[in-house]
């Protein structure tokens, strides 16, 4: 959902007067509340899939975009009636569609591969990357969690997002402590984004890295805490990670990010900008099915990413970083 955010900018500007409205599942739907170019936010667990079908069909769309392509959405596709119905050429989801585009080929950023379901159907697109959009109120929020966490005024913070969707693809815990050593003797605060990791994994860190600070969740609610998840990031300078979600986030926060990729390759999930940082250990990509059996068999997929490796990168772009303007309050709700 975050990465297909870009493809409402290209949206906006080759149809001006459009309304446009963007059908989520209700764990992504927190990521595009308020977003300035969307009319309506279609929950679809709020209504099912048979209740969405009807809701699209009555909307009488020009077009839809399936940017999924599940079996699912391809049928809300098919039943809106719409002239224009594009997605990817998958087995029978193909007989959804109007306009159809093979999914496989050489690997790309998957902004630009989604994109070519908007040049399929005569739309101009551009190069802008995904985009959160956060109040004022929200930001202040994400400062204020911080500072009630321990996070000081003024310096720099490099965000910590230990672990990804995968064990294999989880840069190694020791290396996450070793780094945040280094950054505090450099002045620079790691905060460890846990909303979501296992208490055993921050308590590993925590041991390490005594000093780190630890963002735990802050709201009971989904959507609440998602929105100030994303306020504490937008307050970092810097997003380290494994290949996950978060990173993502960071692009579309505008926060630069560095991403320890192990077994898969960045050719598909980084843009490639001089904030969006990469390191991988050299060699082919591994298999999804491959990755957690190699893991467990004792496979490091990092054996080329050192601490110093990734300590050089952070410093380089918190160089670049500008100074953090303070904040206009200290109460926010």
């Amino acid at each position: 959902m975050v990465l297909t955010t870009a493809l409402l900018d290209d949206l906006r500007r080759a149809l001006p007067d459009a309304s446009i409205d963007m059908l989520v599942g209700e764990h992504a739907a927190p990521l595009v509340a308020g977003h300035p170019l969307i009319r309506t936010r279609i929950v679809l667990e709020d209504h099912g899939t048979f209740g969405t079908a009807r809701l699209v069909r009555a909307a009488h769309y020009d077009a839809v975009l399936d940017i999924q392509g599940s079996m699912r959405t391809a049928m809300i596709t098919r039943a809106s009636g719409a002239p224009l119905r594009v997605g990817w050429k998958i087995r029978a989801a193909t007989l959804a569609y109007t306009h159809a585009l093979a999914r496989a080929g050489a690997a790309e950023y998957v902004v630009r591969r989604r994109r070519r379901l908007l040049e399929l159907a005569g739309i101009a697109t551009g190069d802008t990357l995904p985009r959160i959009e956060l109040t004022d109120r929200e930001r202040t929020q994400g400062e204020t969690d911080l500072r009630t966490a321990g996070a000081p005024a003024i310096g720099h913070r490099v965000a910590f997002a230990l672990v990804t969707s995968s064990p294999a693809r989880d840069w190694p815990i020791e290396k996450f402590g070793a780094l945040g050593n280094a950054l505090l003797e450099r002045g620079v605060t790691p905060i460890v984004l846990a909303a979501g990791t296992a208490d055993a994994i921050v308590s590993r860190l925590r041991t390490l890295c005594p000093r780190a600070l630890i963002i735990p969740a802050l709201d009971a609610d989904r959507d609440r805490e998602m929105r100030r998840f994303l306020g504490v990031l937008a307050a970092c300078d810097v997003l380290l990670s494994g290949d996950t979600g978060p990173a993502h986030m960071a692009d579309a926060l505008g926060v630069p990010r560095v991403t320890v990729y192990g077994p898969t390759t960045p050719d598909n999930y980084a843009p490639g900008l001089a904030t969006t940082i990469a390191l991988r250990t050299p060699g082919p990509a591994v298999r999804i099915r491959d990755e957690n059996r190699l893991h467990r068999a004792g496979h490091d997929f990092f054996s080329g990413v050192t601490v110093n490796m990734v300590m050089e990168e952070i410093v380089q772009l918190l160089d670049d970083a500008p100074a953090r303007a303070p904040i206009r309050s200290a109460h926010a709700h």
